[in-house]
């Protein structure tokens, strides 16, 4: 991400934040997205490191960042009870049960969490040396339900570290950290990436063409034409990782095991919209990876367009035009 969008975030002001939710609301929609790469902004080692500096400013700066995203929250939770946000974040915030006590009341109810591999070599192959792996990162990912809030587990399969294991090593590490949502990706070079330089700069890669077009310019191709680009791993076949990636998918999307996890729902009634979204959400993202016939893509996506209508009405809010911004009325009653 940075290397696409730059390493300087672009902050938006709590009111703006505020003010846009709440438009959204008066218009019905409940189910929000609070699109931020890491909603976590400063960590305990953040703020560790920048005390023991000499020059106070960037301790100040974490302190305001943090401030401003506690504000935020408390905002959020100004709202109406029926809303919903999910969000993205780093396990680092799992420590922190401040900001994880707020998330709640702030109804931020799910995250996204990249955890990317459950060994440590994995975690080297994506530059996260810093997640934890194991049963440690159980504990860790634990936590976030001990506050209320459901996380979706972000896993790559691919790196060079993985075995013909770690799939299904991956799926009972995800079901112990009992998490509510997983999604099993494969390693994909995307132009920008690091990834992709290694990738392009494969003589076999640099001489291939499609339609007149170099393979490493695959964007500049047709997309029904685009091959599906991947990473040559060293001990395992395309096939067999494409397989054992189906496979994750399989296991931790079976009947058995969604009606389990809809136990975080009370009625039946809400048990089974679970069952429906999270046989929605596997349905548009599984059945879909490299080396995918066409055949099978479609057939994927008539099921999710039939779930997906089933689910809408879940999703639906009765409008609120005469929703308030928070404060509002406090400010004009003391002018009144």
């Amino acid at each position: 991400m940075w290397r696409t969008d730059g390493q300087e975030p672009r902050q938006r002001g709590v009111d703006r934040v505020i003010r846009e939710i709440v438009e959204l609301r008066r218009l019905g929609f409940r189910f929000i997205a609070l699109a931020d790469d890491n909603f976590y902004p400063v960590t305990f080692g953040d703020l560790a490191q920048a005390k023991r500096r000499a020059d106070r400013s960037r301790l100040l700066e974490l302190e305001a960042l943090r401030a401003e995203r506690f504000e935020l929250m408390a905002r959020l939770a100004e709202l109406p009870d029926d809303l919903v946000f999910y969000t993205q974040i780093t396990m680092e915030a799992a420590e922190d049960t401040a900001f994880l006590d707020a998330m709640r009341r702030a109804h931020i109810r799910g995250a996204l969490v990249g955890v990317e591999s459950v060994t440590a070599d994995g975690l080297k192959d994506v530059y996260k040396g810093f997640n934890l792996a194991g049963e440690e990162l159980v504990a860790r990912l634990r936590a976030f339900r001990r506050h209320d809030i459901h996380v979706l587990g972000s896993f790559i399969f691919g790196l060079p570290s993985d075995t013909k294991h770690t799939f299904d090593s991956t799926v009972a590490l995800a079901e112990r950290a009992d998490l509510t949502f997983a999604q099993f990706v494969l390693l994909t070079p995307f132009p920008g990436t690091v990834d992709f330089e290694k990738w392009a700069a494969d003589e076999q890669h640099r001489g291939t063409m499609v339609d007149g077009l170099p393979l490493t310019r695959h964007w500049l191709i047709p997309e029904e034409r685009r091959p599906r680009l991947y990473t040559e791993h060293p001990t395992l076949s395309l096939e067999e990782i494409r397989l054992g990636t189906q496979r994750a998918w399989d296991q931790f999307y079976s009947w058995r095991q969604v009606w389990a996890r809809s136990r975080v729902v009370e009625s039946i009634r809400a048990r089974l919209a679970f069952v429906l979204i999270s046989k929605l959400y596997r349905q548009m993202y599984a059945n879909t990876g490299i080396a995918t016939d066409s055949a099978r893509v479609q057939r994927s996506a008539r099921w999710a367009r039939w779930i997906g209508y089933c689910c809408r009405r879940l999703f639906l809010g009765k409008p609120m035009p005469d929703l308030d911004m928070p404060g509002e009325q406090i400010v004009e009653s003391s002018f009144s």
